[in-house]
């Protein structure tokens, strides 16, 4: 059967009641909403040519009263998710769903048929990196480095370093504010209503707990209900229940990015997972998080930004992929950005259904049949242009096309959420519940460009064995790999085999490797864990890349300048080696370029040191794996 349209725009929906509702909604008989007059635009904002103001986004006031400023463009689709998160239990009773087995419900299920996903997606490919190219904000690829925005129309204003500020296509209405209004500012520093209610704990003790207006927990553990009990599902993964979705305050505005760090914040506070102790019990506020990003571009994390944005303090600016990742990263959080693009074979939304879906497959394994499977993964925040969404699953329909699952901070949970929360009610239609969550190819087919930022999840440690020539770093990396299981990379050798030289030094007899093309040579394979790196210049690798560094050391100078003549080295390159050496560079290095409790020196000057040092390295990766065992379970 035909989907039903709006005779007034492309919307279409298989369920009629919702285009009728859509119809009254959006396209009103005597239509109130206000016209799209002048943008939002602050008094001192910059005087823009014709034909670079006709290329801006326009901006209007949501007319359902959110407090929203929402692009002409955008504007049914907002309205369309405005009706979903009305939605309640039809009238009726709902039939009730038969209890489980205690003894079969596990609670995170971790199994993945990725044959069936793959087959049903029908695309195999994950969406390429295009971190240094058609990008409206760039955000770096490796550690600290920062990359320029490319330019719009309206980026006229250059700094001495070349960075240009970014406009209203990219920061939004309140692109050049310099304050928010006092009203604004004094209700974030409020927040949102909340209260405190008394609970029975396990133990049989009165806990307080308190409930945040904006902020709901449990809501995970329905949606996979609801896909449970929706025919029109094939498979849904989703990730932790612990996930809360928060929502913005009525008459907020744009503060979205805040609103998704937050939600990824819930999860790491709620798992203790690494830096959980960086926020406390409470979630920051939006004014605590401006600060922290300010604070994490004080530290050089992403830094060009405060240069593209004029800095974010107390505005209005939108912010993007490039905060997000600067301030997990300042915490000492690992996390992962990328872009995915359109690329000859794939559409850019089909490119990032892949990635979402090669994301759960990563926990999941190929021999599960189970229909729904909730897994311990943290949330993904997503970006793209105008707004940024949390991904907390991913669906197959019948008809093989994908969805992602969402949580939208412009939305609150529909009331009939609210209602399945703790019961076993099984809703006559989960598919109206489920529409204010799913986003489509509909939805994404309108964006160019996608970034996304992933908590990092490996399951063994990257390692990097360093120090100079000759202190036995090929040694110790090969019986490591026997005796941990960790895969050795020899960057030597990857650089021969990838071509990942620059120039040949002649004085010193040395190739001299290309670093940023070496870290795109293994970028993907290190960021999945479990590698043995050997290489003598470890400051070169982002933090975020490596758990321990171990740097070995040869005190007796006599012993070294021997190694290092067996090798044939010229004096120049022999004697360079043997200072640095002697005056401890490769271990400062190390100190400068990683914190300080992840750097470990090792003598390597007897046989029976690469036994013990071999042993002590191996216990810590055992004690490793437990501790992000027990983070994930």
């Amino acid at each position: 059967m035909d989907d039903a349209t709006c005779p007034f725009c492309p919307f279409s929906d298989p369920d009629s009641n919702f285009v009728a509702e859509h119809i009254e909604y959006c396209h009103p008989e005597h239509d109130t909403r206000p016209e799209v007059g002048p943008s939002h635009v602050p008094t001192d904002s910059p005087t823009l040519e014709p034909d670079q103001e006709e290329s801006l986004p326009k901006y209007i006031d949501c007319p359902h009263g959110c407090g929203e400023i929402v692009e002409q463009t955008e504007l049914s689709t907002h309205l369309d998710l405005h009706i979903a998160e009305t939605v309640a239990f039809e009238d009726g009773p709902a039939p009730q769903a038969p209890l489980p087995d205690p003894a079969s419900d596990a609670g995170y299920i971790s199994d993945f048929d990725e044959h069936r996903m793959m087959k049903d997606l029908n695309k195999s490919s994950t969406g390429q990196r295009f971190l240094k190219e058609d990008m409206a904000r760039a955000f770096p690829a490796k550690g600290n480095k920062t990359t320029s925005a490319s330019s719009t129309a309206e980026n006229t204003q250059a700094t001495s370093k070349g960075v240009k500020r970014l406009g209203r296509a990219e920061l939004g209405p309140y692109a050049h504010e310099k304050k928010m209004p006092s009203w604004l500012r004094r209700m974030l520093e409020k927040g949102a209503n909340s209260s405190l209610t008394n609970k029975i704990a396990a133990d049989g003790s009165l806990q307080k707990h308190e409930t945040v207006e904006n902020e709901a927990t449990g809501i995970i553990p329905v949606l996979a209900r609801l896909c449970e009990h929706d025919t029109s599902v094939q498979r849904a993964f989703l990730c932790s229940p612990e996930v809360r979705q928060i929502s913005k305050m009525p008459r907020e505005g744009g503060f979205c990015g805040y609103r998704n760090i937050q939600m990824l914040a819930s999860y790491i506070i709620a798992c203790r997972s690494p830096g959980y102790e960086c926020f406390g019990e409470s979630l920051p506020t939006i004014l605590q998080l401006q600060d922290m990003i300010e604070n994490a571009w004080d530290m050089g994390y992403n830094s060009v930004g405060r240069l593209e944005t004029g800095g974010i303090r107390g505005t209005r600016k939108y912010i993007g992929t490039p905060e997000a990742q600067a301030l997990f990263m300042s915490l000492g959080i690992r996390c992962e950005a990328s872009s995915i693009a359109k690329t000859n074979e794939t559409q850019a939304h089909d490119a990032l259904f892949a990635n979402i879906a090669n994301y759960f497959r990563q926990v999941c394994s190929t021999d599960q049949e189970k229909k729904v499977l909730m897994t311990n993964l943290p949330p993904i925040y997503l970006q793209h242009q105008g707004h940024s969404l949390t991904i907390v699953g991913f669906e197959i329909r019948d008809n093989g096309r994908a969805n992602l699952l969402v949580f939208d901070p412009m939305f609150k949970p529909p009331r009939a959420i609210d209602r399945l929360k703790g019961t076993r009610t099984v809703p006559p239609d989960p598919s109206r519940i489920l529409k204010g969550y799913r986003r489509g190819s509909a939805y994404f087919q309108k964006y160019k460009l996608f970034e996304i930022l992933k908590g990092n999840m490996r399951t063994s440690p990257n390692v990097i064995i360093t120090g100079t020539p000759g202190v036995g770093k090929t040694v110790h990396c090969e019986q490591l790999a026997q005796d941990t299981g960790l895969r050795y990379l020899s960057i030597n050798q990857v650089a021969k085999d990838r071509d990942c030289f620059e120039t040949y030094d002649d004085e010193l007899d040395t190739w001299v490797v290309d670093e940023d093309k070496l870290l795109d040579a293994i970028e993907d394979e290190v960021l999945q864990g479990g590698y043995l790196i050997d290489w003598h210049a470890c400051d070169l690798f982002p933090k975020s890349w490596i758990d321990l560094v171990v740097v070995l050391r040869c005190p007796s100078t006599s012993i070294h300048y021997d190694r290092l003549s067996s090798r044939g080295y010229k004096e120049t390159k022999l004697q360079e080696n043997l200072d640095a050496e002697i005056f401890g560079v490769l271990l400062e290095e190390a100190r400068e370029a990683f914190d300080e409790e992840i750097v470990v020196e090792l003598n390597s000057e007897k046989d029976d040191d690469v036994e013990n040092n071999c042993a002590r390295i191996a216990t810590w990766v055992d004690s490793w794996k437990s501790d992000q065992a027990g983070r994930t379970n």
